[in-house]
């Protein structure tokens, strides 16, 4: 079985404006989704440095072989940008920058980013490829603007129990609870032997080998 963890931002603390449904998004993911609970953490509790990789940045700090990288799949729900996603508390300094991330080199294989623009096109092979892709099979996100809404996390995790692929369950899901002025994105890595085209969730289907050392990244968006 595949191991989950999620992460939420309701309250900003001014940093952000607040938003309403997060936890319900990502706690819908972290109980549907079939697999071993190993950490939810949301508000105050939930921490930039969770996500990042020790000695990138400043601060450099990043505890992700103990959170984002120490699971299968997790699930962010909160604000964006197309480099960066935003938390509430200031324990770095409240972003998880692309620039201090490389995942999957410990266990994370697929990472949704529920949060507007992180997968904007222009520039994003840059920003989330090379080098985050560190035995990462996916990033799931949008490439503009995404409603606060309540069920995607949910509907993600019930298509993915069923068997549809990663992209296809991501795909559906946000089909599901977003209109066509909403462009759903992923990033996918391959790597010599290995296609994540047609990976499913653990249990489910079919799971590719980790593409380690990358030599290939696809990006793919459509409006909703």
């Amino acid at each position: 079985m595949g191991s989950i963890g999620i992460e939420w931002v309701q309250s900003y603390h001014g940093l952000a404006g607040d938003l309403s449904n997060t936890r319900a998004q990502a706690e819908g993911f972290y109980n549907t989704l079939a697999g071993v609970r190993q950490f939810s953490w949301g508000d105050d509790l939930a921490w930039d440095q969770d996500f990042e990789t020790q000695g990138l940045g400043t601060p450099s700090s990043g505890t992700d072989t103990s959170w984002a990288d120490n699971v299968d799949a997790v699930f962010f729900s909160g604000h964006g940008s197309s480099s960066r996603f935003y938390f509430g508390r200031t324990i770095d300094d409240a972003y998880a920058k692309s620039t201090e991330i490389r995942w999957g080199d410990l266990d994370l294989e697929l990472i949704a980013l529920d949060a507007c623009n992180v997968l904007e096109r222009d520039g994003v092979f840059d920003r989330w490829g090379w080098p985050c892709f560190a035995g990462l099979h996916y990033i799931l996100g949008f490439h503009t603007v995404t409603g606060d809404e309540a069920d995607r996390g949910r509907l993600l995790a019930q298509y993915l129990n069923a068997g549809s692929t990663v992209r296809e369950a991501w795909i559906r899901a946000a089909q599901d609870t977003e209109d066509s002025d909403t462009e759903w994105a992923y990033l996918r890595a391959d790597a010599a032997g290995t296609s994540t085209y047609t990976d499913h969730w653990w249990g489910a289907g079919p799971v590719s080998a980790d593409p380690v050392s990358p030599t290939v990244l696809y990006y793919a968006r459509a409006a909703c």
